[in-house]
Parts: C-alpha cells; structure tokens; sequence
C-alpha cells in the first residue's frame, strides 16, 4: 500500500474528527443556550388573587349591605337556585323545584350539598335562613315577603306556601342560605367553593381548591386606589366613572358590568306613535352617556337586552328626521343628574325642530316623563308599560314554564314594543371591574354576580 496514500487517509479522518467535535461541541452549546433562554422566557402564573374593597361592613351574607360584600359572600354561601350571566335559573343547594299551583311550590335539597364542616344541609338551615332574613335587616327581605310559610316534608325536602300569586317566584329563591348551628360563629361555615381561613379588620383570606383570594379592606377610596397602582391590589370594583382623575389610565384595564339602574322617557301620553318614533330617533344617547359618564354606561335598546336569555339582538336603526310644529313637555325628578340629561334632551330636539319645556318634577300628564327603574329580580317587563291591556298580556304568558314558549311569547312583547314604542330606552348604569395588566381572564359578569369565570383568572408574577 502507498505510504503516502495511508497518511493521507490518516490526516483526513483526524480533520473529520475535529470538524465533527466542534460541530457537536457548538450545535449542543447552542442548544443549551437556546434551553436557557426559552426557560428564561417561560410565563410564570399563579391563580392567587388580591382584591380590594373598601365598603366592608359584615361578612354576614344576610346582613351585608356592601355591593362589594354581596359579590364576595357568593364564594362562601350558595343560594337554592342560582342566576346565571344571561340572567335565567339553575340549580344551586336546590336539585329540583315545581310549582304545584299558583301559591305553592315544592323544593328538594340536592343530598350531596353540603356545609364545609361536612354536615349535609337540610330543611331546618333554609327554614332558619328564611326566618332570619325575615326578622333582620336584610337587603333579601324582598325575596322573602310574599311567603307565608314552609312546610317541611323531609329533611331533604319541604313546600313555600305563598301570600299571593309571585311571576317567576324562583327568581327569589337565590338569596345565600346559612347554617343553622354555625350562624353565629366568629369564622362562619358556608357550602360554596371557597371557605374563609383569616378574617379581620384588615383582611379576609379565602381558600378555594387551587387558588387564594386575599380581600383587602380598605377604610377611605383613596387608600384603595393608592394601593392599586403600586400593584398591591389586583383587583377593585367600582361605581366612580371618573376613577381616571385619580388613577390615569396606564398599567390597568377595565370590564364593564351592566347594573341594575334602567334610565327611561315614557311616551305614552303621546298619541301619535310616528311622533313617538321621531323624538326617539333624535336623542342622542352615546352624546348623553358621552358627556355625562365617560362612555361607560351601557346604550340599550330594550330593559332586557342587557344578557337576558329572553331577549335576541334587535338591530332595527332608523334615519332621523328634522319636523316642525311639535311641541313637547319633559317631566324629570328635580336632581342635578335628571337636569343634565334633560338638558342634552332639548338640545337634541331642538335641533331638529321639536320644541322641549322641561318641567322639574314629576307631572303624569308630562308628553314625556324622565325615569330610572331599579330592575326587578326577575325578567317583569311589565313595570315599563302603563297600559292595562298590555300588562294583562305580559302577565298571561309570565306563567309559562317551557322556556322556550316563554321565549317565543316575550319576542312578540317585544315586537310589539318596537311597532308602538310606549317608551324610549335610553342606557344602564355599570359597575366597573378594574385589574392590573397581569391579571389575565374572562372578567365578564352582571350585577349578581362578578365572579361567573372566576376559573380562568390568573396573574403573571
């Protein structure tokens, strides 16, 4: 063999050796850099939570007149029958409920609910709730008052006699149901998901199965929102539509939740409902909600188009119209925010050539009439309206259990008030949800209840 030919080969296969070294040498290098940085980049999360309130008066659920106490005793105290985010029923510590007949109902108690201190929940901790809510101060004494008495069958089951016929009276079954024997305990016992671990007047931790809600308690808004920019507070719930002069706007976002204050103009007392038609097509209502609370109330066009599941998005628009020679009166309540809207009102239609005498208070004779209706528990439509026969119509089908006939009855109520236009919607309050920009989740909810997807919130720490 050629001396040559073999050293040749020798230096070769050492130059391969070398290139193959340092190619495995840098591409493992380089992926272990790679590894390093990538973990270096990794989200981390965490569900723990801090919220910040600062009108705590009681964490007694039937006794707390605190909006942002009624929210947060929701994780701790179940109802019979809960609300859902659009606003129908489902079962809560109640499986099954039917209506024997206009002034009776029987209810039977789901046999695995029970309190946190593993005592099943019966009959005696809704009689005791109910007698309790009765005999105090509650904000649920309107659930409670049309109910003569309750019957216990068993200690699972047990019938609500009323006073009087109530439409939808499942409705005021969601009031939070307490135990009886740990009623007056310093920590007390509860049957929903999260249990309380501190309590006092500082804070209140909450366990639930894998997260922890710390509620902040806060004696002045300002000592809130102070510790909500330096990001000790997560989250804050709030009315205050003007919270940007005292916190900006950086660092945070902002869910709105309809509230239950439906601002509306009768009309009735307008004949014609052409007349009716115009006027309503020349408000301005995003002026309105524009000038008067920085764009956060909720333009409707109906009192339940707010999420209720008994409404359908109606997008009928129409052109508006400039007219002459119509002349109307506005009765408004005589408060600053009432002369405000009238104002915008008569400016409005005044510019279209419709002439506005406000009148400052309330006159049942006015063409039009400035109102704010506090939204009933259940879907009652019938409250807006003044005519009889219409009322009588809506209570009719109010009785119907199949929902989905009640659905089809209360499209017709509906229609009909698009064809007659007894009243103009104008817009809903809301209850402003504010959260740093690391707290991720599905914030969405309605004025009983903020905490629907409270499973998908998370933070990045």
């Amino acid at each position: 063999m050629n001396l040559k030919y073999v050293k040749n080969t020798f230096i070769m296969v050492i130059i391969l050796l070398i290139i193959a070294g340092i190619y495995i040498i840098y591409i493992k290098d380089k992926k272990n850099t790679k590894e390093l940085y990538e973990e270096s980049r990794e989200i981390k999360t965490t569900k723990n939570i801090n919220i910040g309130i600062t009108d705590y008066d009681t964490i007694n659920p039937l006794l707390t007149k605190s909006l942002e106490m009624q929210y947060i005793t929701k994780l701790l105290y179940e109802p019979l029958i809960n609300i859902t985010i659009d606003f129908n029923t489902e079962h809560g510590i109640a499986e099954e409920w039917s209506e024997i007949d206009e002034t009776t109902y029987i209810v039977k108690i789901d046999e695995n609910k029970k309190w946190q201190n593993g005592e099943k929940i019966k009959v005696e901790d809704i009689k005791f709730t109910m007698e309790t809510i009765r005999n105090g101060d509650s904000i649920y004494k309107e659930n409670i008052e049309k109910i003569e008495r309750l019957e216990e069958i068993d200690e699972n089951t047990f019938k609500i006699y009323l006073i009087e016929p109530v439409k939808f009276f499942e409705y005021f079954l969601c009031f939070p149901v307490v135990q009886k024997s740990t009623y007056n305990e310093e920590l007390p016992i509860g049957s929903g998901d999260y249990k309380i671990d501190t309590l006092n007047e500082e804070v209140i931790e909450l366990t639930g199965q894998d997260r922890k809600i710390t509620v902040k308690i806060y004696k002045t808004i300002t000592e809130l929102y102070n510790n909500f920019t330096r990001e000790n507070v997560d989250i804050m719930l709030t009315k205050n539509v003007n919270y940007e002069d005292y916190i900006g706007n950086i660092g945070f976002e902002e869910t709105l939740i309809i509230g239950r204050e439906f601002y509306y103009i009768s009309c009735e007392n307008i004949e014609s409902i052409e007349t009716r038609n115009i006027i309503n097509e020349n408000i301005n209502k995003d002026k309105i909600i524009y000038d008067l609370y920085k764009r956060r109330y909720k333009n409707v066009k109906f009192p339940l188009e707010y999420g209720s599941y008994l409404n359908e998005e109606n997008n009928q628009n129409k052109d508006t119209k400039s007219v002459d020679n119509i002349k109307v009166t506005l009765s408004i309540t005589p408060d600053e925010e009432s002369k405000k809207i009238a104002e915008i009102i008569k400016e409005d239609l005044e510019q279209t050539g419709i002439e506005v005498t406000i009148q400052n208070y309330i006159n049942k004779n006015a063409d039009l009439i400035l109102k704010k209706q506090i939204v009933p528990l259940m879907p009652d439509i019938s409250i807006y309206f003044n005519d009889e026969e219409i009322k009588q119509e809506i209570s009719n089908i109010d009785s119907i259990e199949n929902k989905e006939i009640l659905k089809e009855e209360y499209a017709k109520i509906i229609n009909k008030y698009y064809n007659e236009l007894p009243f103009i919607s104008l817009y809903f309050n809301t209850y402003i949800i504010l959260h740093n920009n690391k707290i991720k989740g599905d914030f969405s909810g309605n004025w009983y209840s903020m905490f629907y997807n409270l499973d998908t919130w998370y933070k990045v720490i």
